[in-house]
């Protein structure tokens, strides 16, 4: 840690002592991403680490002049891109040409000693064993070209058509194995493949699956798509890595001011610069003498890949010797020194004994196979998603038909196809349940979307889920409830429904394990504190699907009692500013299911009463019945900006419609102004805004 860092405090001296200061930050944040992220050595604690980040952001903050090239405070900074512009690479981003086979390694090194001896003589002739090959993993991702100068990343560039790729600066630079700075002043071109880890994409799979979500295919897909984000934040929340795998160029190291370019003998020795610079690369690169060692290599590693955390579809054998690789060249579209041998996917013939319907966490159902148990990349399976009816439908599966499986991304087990040949005379379509299989409520199919839903607040199935955000600030703001009391509550029987949780006294908390006077006192006064609220607030906490904290907002604003939302039609609802037919149809769908309306009485009965319309103080009618969005950056916090605009009247959406009254835009608005412009749409300053108001 840099010295003093816990006890320091910089009170507004000498320009040249925050530089400095500065610098011993970036420094000490840039050590540790390494140690982290690429060493797997942390040196520094988690609090150490904070604080020296929240130091520099503040001390940039104050001498923005200071502040130094790669700063690791520019992860994620800016806003959303409008479009990729283009870059164009200065030597092209070429591809492989691709093996299916032992032979086809055989013909490739005999092009290479064909090659490598014309105009040789016999006895100068380069012999098979001459050759000394550097075989890598390949990496199935998305590639990238990293461009730095003196040091510090300038740009990335996607591979694009091989000359010409989409500038994604912004987004690589989220990544933490990415470095900002290099451990040395150069200028280097660098390229790589970004992928996503195989642990990461299974759980991005599960969270959009269980919000109704299209999952991705593979690992490959999600990260890609990852990568072309505009909003770099999106991008920082995925879970990207990177591998470094070749220098575009020979780079150019500086030593006091002067450049000279460093030159290297094989491929390997670049590698070893590369992560000397700081830069991720394969741990598991090999340099062998002759192809029979290649050929053993790539055996030995058809199964050893498949414990990694991240996706291989193959090796890379490369001439390791840089000379060599010069003599040989390029094809149109391909190195001729090098080769990528793919690996078959491993397959498995089984039988689907049963499909059966599983309720997600926000009441999604998915329908999952139940195979006759076989084994395939080393793992026994038994089950696997079939995602939703659209997959179903596309692929045709049924029950106890024989069917070809494989593991997208070797992890994820799925249906790759059917085999109708062997399908019996009695066959049916598979057709998803008219009623969800937990609690026997109806489930319904929004119109657009892939997944079925229940949307009953009494389904057990959702239950945990649904409880905990009943109580959660955005809600009922039940402080000190969250996810591990309510899984506590609900496995010692205390609560079935969110009605329950407003019946809980003190003696309740007390009966459960490790709860004292203490905390039980607290939770119990919470609730009582708790059960005055707000319009907006309860039909926030009810869940509603696609009715967020504005819509709940609108919905109160418009209608003023929860007696009059309750028995709207899809015709009043359409009357609120922002809400479309989408919204309208969720909303009538659910207060007219009985169960529904049975725990919403109970909450009432249990002693919630809603005190007022909004949590926002009302102060005038001067934006009444006047809808609002607001895009881009703005001098105050946007939540001011929301509650000042409901505090006089208005209502706030997330999206721009022909319904919407106003479009507030700040700096960088993206997206929501070029609608608001082409639907004809009013548009503001925050300025303009505050002289409405006055």
């Amino acid at each position: 840690m840099p010295d003093d860092t816990m006890d320091f405090n910089f009170n507004g001296g000498a320009a040249s002592a925050a530089s400095e200061r500065i610098r011993s930050l970036t420094e000490f944040i840039t050590r540790c991403d390494h140690e982290y992220y690429l060493l797997n050595r942390p040196s520094a604690s988690d609090i150490e680490y904070d604080r020296a980040m929240a130091e520099l952001e503040k001390l940039e903050k104050e001498h923005p002049g200071l502040k130094m090239p790669g700063s690791p405070t520019g992860r994620v900074s800016g806003s959303p891109a409008k479009e990729f512009r283009q870059i164009t690479h200065e030597t092209p981003m070429l591809s492989l040409a691709n093996s299916y086979g032992i032979e086809d390694l055989r013909d490739f090194e005999t092009r290479i000693l064909k090659d490598l001896n014309i105009g040789r003589a016999p006895s100068d002739f380069i012999k098979p064993e001459d050759i000394q090959y550097c075989v890598e993993l390949k990496f199935d991702g998305a590639s990238i070209s990293l461009t730095y100068e003196r040091g510090v990343l300038k740009s990335a560039a996607t591979r694009g058509d091989g000359r010409t790729g989409e500038d994604v600066t912004a987004n690589v630079a989220t990544i933490k194995q990415v470095p900002l700075r290099l451990a040395l002043d150069c200028d280097a071109v660098v390229r790589g493949e970004i992928f996503m880890p195989r642990s990461v994409f299974a759980a991005l799979n599960t969270a959009r699956e269980d919000a109704g979500e299209a999952v991705f295919a593979n690992p490959r897909n999600a990260a890609a798509g990852a990568l072309r984000q505009l909003d770099a934040k999106v991008t920082a929340g995925r879970g990207l890595n990177i591998f470094l795998y070749n220098l575009a160029k020979s780079p150019v190291v500086y030593e006091k001011g002067k450049g000279r370019e460093t030159a290297f003998e094989t491929h390997s020795a670049s590698l070893e610069f590369l992560a000397a610079l700081g830069m991720r690369v394969s741990e598991n690169f090999s340099v062998l003498r002759g192809m029979d060692a290649v050929i053993a290599h790539i055996e030995k590693w058809e199964t050893m890949r498949r414990s990694l955390d991240y996706d291989t579809d193959g090796m890379v054998v490369k001439v390791d010797n840089l000379a060599w690789q010069a003599s040989l060249g390029f094809t149109a579209k391909s190195p001729r020194f090098a080769m990528a041998y793919k690996y078959a996917p491993e397959r498995a013939e089984t039988v689907i004994e049963s499909i059966q319907i599983q309720v997600g966490k926000t009441g999604t159902l998915t329908p999952v196979a139940n195979f006759t148990p076989v084994t395939l990349s080393g793992t026994r399976i038994a089950r696997a998603s079939l995602h939703n009816a659209d997959e179903i439908e596309a692929k045709d599966i049924r029950e106890n038909d024989h069917v070809i499986i494989e593991k997208a991304g070797e992890i994820i087990p799925q249906v790759v196809e059917v085999i109708v040949s062997r399908r019996g005379p009695d066959s049916k379509k598979f057709t998803m349940p008219s009623e969800c299989p937990a609690c026997g409520s109806p489930a319904v199919r929004n119109e657009g979307e892939a997944a079925w839903r229940c949307v009953s607040l009494s389904c057990p199935a959702q239950f945990i889920r649904k409880a905990e955000y009943f109580a959660s600030k955005r809600a009922l703001d039940f402080e000190g409830f969250g996810e591990k009391v309510i899984e506590t509550l609900v496995e010692h029987g205390l609560i079935g429904d969110m009605a329950d949780i407003l019946k809980l006294r003190y003696e309740d908390f007390l009966k459960l394990p490790r709860f004292k006077e203490k905390l039980a006192s607290k939770l119990a006064l919470e609730i009582e504190k708790k059960k005055n609220t707000t319009l907006n607030r309860f039909i926030t906490a009810l869940q509603i699907p696609f009715v967020g904290e504005t819509t709940a907002a609108s919905l109160a604003g418009h209608f003023k009692s929860f007696e009059k939302i309750a028995a709207a039609s899809p015709e009043d609802f359409l009357a609120v500013g922002e809400i479309g037919e989408k919204i309208a149809a969720s909303l009538a769908r659910f207060f007219s299911n009985a169960k529904n309306a049975g725990i919403i009485n109970k909450i009432f009965e249990a002693g919630l009463r809603i005190e007022a319309i909004s949590s926002v103080r009302a102060e005038s009618d001067r934006l009444a019945n006047r809808s609002f969005v607001i895009t881009g950056t703005l001098s105050v916090p946007r939540d001011s900006v929301e509650e000042l605009i409901e505090a006089h009247g208005g209502s706030n959406a997330s999206s721009v419609s022909k319904k919407t009254s106003f479009v507030v835009a700040g700096d960088s608005p993206g997206s929501k102004f070029d609608k608001a412009v082409k639907l004809g749409v009013s548009v503001i300053t925050y300025e303009q805004l505050l002289k409405m108001i006055e």
